[in-house]
């Protein structure tokens, strides 16, 4: 079990699968909220999520519960999928949160939604090759809305790419072994500057 550590569905229980998954460390997920509570003056109501590689689906209920209006959760591997969607029935956000179990590139090349305010990247830690595909498609065209941002959290020992497609990174913070690096639309951005 992983638990929930902010907004309105703060301190309630998901359940994690067996095997396939590494959650996000709860105060990884509390830094990152604060920190896009910061980038958006005007919070989160009325913005848009894509979770990809979402596992559990942790990371689209914390921003759901502070006010996101709907999030896209894709997840490939089967019984993963299936514990996302469960954890996603049992908080009743079946009408916000779509689940899909799919390949997140797959997802990304069909994919005709115009943007998005936040996309979340987790992909295994160790499948490079894997996280240097999605973000290429990712940042193929802009799929982030003026003030979206993409995060892009991996292992330490890796290295982000500065720039992929139309994807700058302005940003990158570390807690532990765990690093989250955050890439906005340059020429479109309307985020405040952050160092």
């Amino acid at each position: 079990m992983i638990r929930v550590t902010g907004g309105a569905f703060r301190g309630r229980n998901l359940r994690v699968p067996a095997e396939g998954v590494r959650p996000t460390p709860s105060m990884v997920r509390q830094a990152l909220f604060s920190i896009l509570g910061g980038l958006w003056a005007d919070g989160f109501e009325g913005r848009t999520m894509l979770d990809l590689f979402a596992g559990s689906g942790v990371m689209a209920v914390e921003a759901l519960g502070r006010g996101l209006d709907t999030a896209v959760c894709v997840e490939k591997a089967r019984p993963v999928f299936s514990v996302l969607r469960g954890n996603v029935d049992d908080l009743g956000l079946a009408e916000r949160a779509r689940c899909l179990n799919l390949d997140a590139n797959k997802f990304l090349a069909n994919d005709n939604t115009e943007a998005y305010d936040l996309i979340y990247m987790d992909p295994p830690y160790a499948l490079t090759d894997l996280r240097d595909a999605v973000l290429l498609t990712a940042g193929a065209r802009s799929r982030l809305t003026p003030d979206g941002v993409l995060l892009l959290e991996q292992d330490v020992r890796h290295n982000p790419p500065p720039a992929v497609g139309c994807l700058t990174q302005f940003m990158t913070r570390r807690w532990g072994q765990t690093q989250v690096s955050f890439y906005h639309v340059a020429e479109n951005s309307r985020l405040p500057r952050i160092v």
